[in-house]
C-alpha cells in the first residue's frame, strides 16, 4: 500500500465529514466528497438552488474509494449506512453530482438515482455562462455509455466543445494510484496534452483537481458554468473544503 492509498482508505473507511438534513426529504442532493473539496463556491450555489427547490443536501462518501481498492466489506458497510440514512429521511430519490458515485451506487441504493443534469432539466436551469471554445474530457465512469455526456449535450450548447478522443485516465483511478505518483502524474499530463492549451471542460471534480495539481488551470467544471460561478479547482485547500462541510448547517430544504 503506497501513501496515497493509505490516506484515501484511512479517510473514507469512516468518513469524518458527514452532514445530513434532519428533516424528512423525498429528494436529496448527494454531491460526494470530491465536488465539495474542489469547488466550494459552486457547491454553495448548487446547495442553495436545491434547497430552494425543496431538496435536502447530504455530505458523505459513497464508498467508491474503498471499492476501488478492493475493500469490499468496508464499501458494503458504507452503502448499508447510506441506505439506512436515506430511509430514515424518507428519501425516495438521490441526485448525484459525481460520475464515480453514479457508477458505484447504481443498483446498490434503494432510492431512485438521477444525475445533476436530470435535475437541471427538471428545474429548467439554463446555463448562466456560455461554454466557450474548448474541449470536453469524459471521465472514466462515463466512457462506456456516455450517459452524462449525452445529457449535458442535450441540455446545453457545446457545439464549440468537441469531446477529446483517446485521452487516458487522469491518473486517479485506484488501480493506477497503486502504481505510484510518478505514473499517475504521467497519465494526467498526457490527458492535459490532448486539450492543446484550450479550455478543458469536464463533469468530474476529481479529474479537475488532478489537472490543477499538475499545473493546468485552464479548466472548468460544467456545473460551475451552468450556475455562473467562475471557480477553478481549489486543489490546495481540498481537505479543508470538505472538512468544513461537517459543520455546514445549510442542508435543510427551504420550505
Amino acid at each position: 500500500m503506497n501513501f496515497a492509498e493509505f490516506l484515501s482508505v484511512a479517510e473514507h473507511a469512516h468518513y469524518p465529514f458527514k452532514s445530513y438534513p434532519r428533516q424528512k426529504c423525498k429528494t436529496v442532493l448527494f454531491p460526494g466528497c470530491a465536488f465539495p473539496s474542489q469547488f466550494p463556491k459552486t457547491m454553495d450555489a448548487l446547495s442553495l438552488l436545491c434547497r430552494e427547490a425543496g431538496l435536502g443536501v447530504a455530505f458523505d462518501c459513497c464508498g467508491s474509494p474503498l471499492g476501488g481498492y478492493g475493500r469490499q466489506k468496508g464499501a458494503e458497510r458504507i452503502i448499508d449506512n447510506l441506505n439506512r440514512r436515506f430511509k430514515d429521511m424518507g428519501c425516495e430519490r438521490v441526485v448525484l453530482v459525481c460520475p464515480s458515485c453514479w457508477q458505484f451506487l447504481t443498483g446498490k441504493i434503494d432510492c431512485e438515482i438521477i444525475s445533476v443534469f436530470d435535475l437541471f432539466e427538471e428545474l429548467g436551469v439554463r446555463n448562466a455562462d456560455e461554454f466557450a471554445e474548448g474541449v470536453l474530457f469524459v471521465p472514466c465512469p462515463d466512457r462506456q455509455q456516455h450517459v452524462w455526456e449525452a445529457q449535458l449535450r442535450s441540455l446545453y450548447d457545446l457545439s464549440e466543445v468537441p469531446t477529446i478522443t483517446s485521452a487516458p485516465c487522469c491518473g486517479l483511478r485506484p488501480d493506477l494510484v497503486r502504481k505510484g505518483p510518478e505514473y499517475t502524474a504521467k497519465l494526467g499530463r498526457k490527458a492535459i496534452e490532448k486539450a492543446e492549451g484550450k479550455t478543458l471542460f469536464t463533469y468530474c471534480a476529481s479529474c479537475l483537481g488532478q489537472f490543477s495539481r499538475l499545473g493546468y488551470d485552464n479548466c472548468r467544471h460544467v456545473v460551475s458554468v451552468v450556475l455562473g460561478v467562475d471557480e477553478p479547482a481549489d486543489s490546495k485547500r481540498a481537505l479543508a473544503n470538505r472538512a468544513k462541510r461537517k459543520f455546514d448547517r445549510n442542508v435543510e430544504p427551504i420550505r
